[in-house]
């Protein structure tokens, strides 16, 4: 407070006097002479005049001046009022603090009052005790005071573990929902787990599965590959023996000839003979069947061997 109230009175001086806030802006003697462009009466009345240009570079310097000491009328007004704010703040902030200065005197004169009080009501208490033992009727409203004091405890006692209970239910029950909020969080969170570990296992199933049909499919390729590789050779042996079966025809047909040429065609073994030649026959159609399916031409299968 003391150096602001010393800076406030500086500026104040300075405001007071506009050659010593020349002196203090531009570092000059309060009372010196300011320097000025400005041509001295003297030299303006010598001669036979003051020629055109003089009279310009006067007029210059006047106005140079002018407008100079215009701009440190408005600076010095700047300042006044800034200075005036600084004082305003000034003054609040000391209102402030006198204000919380006096609160703090008034809450110490309180507390004091209210112990001189407590003082007072202890040695009162302590005079009506003494004066109680003196006397038996002193003695007993004295027992009486104390009494109701007593029940007047015992029910501010009873109201406080009241209030104790209530709160401690209310504490109770605050912690009971919060045990079921965890309770149900750790549920969400088992559940949440629980489905992770179900959508795990249904994936690793699902690529359990889809590398077992992999393997699967490379086993049925390897498979196809090695029954398609063992056709041509299942073919060829076909072929052999699809030759025998027509020459075993061929040889059946020639005997029965002759057996009927010789023993009739009404014999009894020329019968058998046709009998079994017609079986083979029909064997024979189906197995043609068998082979035109598998692509073997019909023309192939009925061409005798060449001898």
């Amino acid at each position: 407070m003391d150096n602001m109230s010393i800076g406030v009175e500086m500026q104040g001086d300075v405001m007071g006097d506009p050659t010593a806030y020349e002196t203090y802006q531009y570092g000059g003697s309060p009372h010196g002479a300011r320097p000025s462009s400005a041509p001295s009466g003297t030299g303006m009345s010598t001669g036979r005049g003051m020629t055109v240009h003089e009279a310009s570079r006067a007029k210059k310097a006047v106005e140079s001046n002018a407008k100079a000491i215009e701009n440190r009328i408005r600076f010095f007004k700047r300042e006044e009022e800034k200075i005036w704010r600084d004082l305003e703040e000034v003054r609040r902030q000391a209102a402030t603090i006198e204000e919380g200065r006096s609160r703090t005197l008034e809450k110490k004169l309180a507390d004091r009052t209210i112990q001189q009080e407590r003082e007072l009501a202890l040695r009162q208490n302590r005079a009506r005790v003494a004066a109680t033992r003196s006397s038996g009727q002193d003695a007993r409203r004295h027992n009486q005071v104390v009494q109701e004091r007593e029940k007047k405890i015992a029910g501010d006692e009873q109201r406080r573990i009241s209030q104790d209970i209530l709160r401690q239910k209310r504490m109770q029950e605050a912690q009971d929902r919060l045990k079921n909020s965890e309770r149900a969080v750790a549920i969400q969170r088992a559940q949440l787990e629980s489905r992770l570990r179900v959508n795990q296992e249904k994936a690793a199933r699902i690529e359990r599965l889809r590398d077992q049909h992999e393997q699967d499919r490379i086993a049925a390729e390897a498979e196809v590959n090695d029954a398609e590789s063992r056709l041509p050779q299942l073919e060829a042996e076909e072929m052999v023996c699809l030759q025998r079966l027509q020459n075993s025809r061929i040889v059946t047909q020639s005997v029965l000839e002759e057996l009927e040429s010789s023993l009739g065609k009404q014999s009894a073994v020329t019968s058998l003979l046709r009998s079994k030649q017609r079986g083979q026959d029909h064997l024979n159609a189906t197995t043609s069947v068998g082979s035109i399916g598998g692509g073997m031409p019909m023309e192939e299968m009925a061409m005798p061997p060449s001898p």
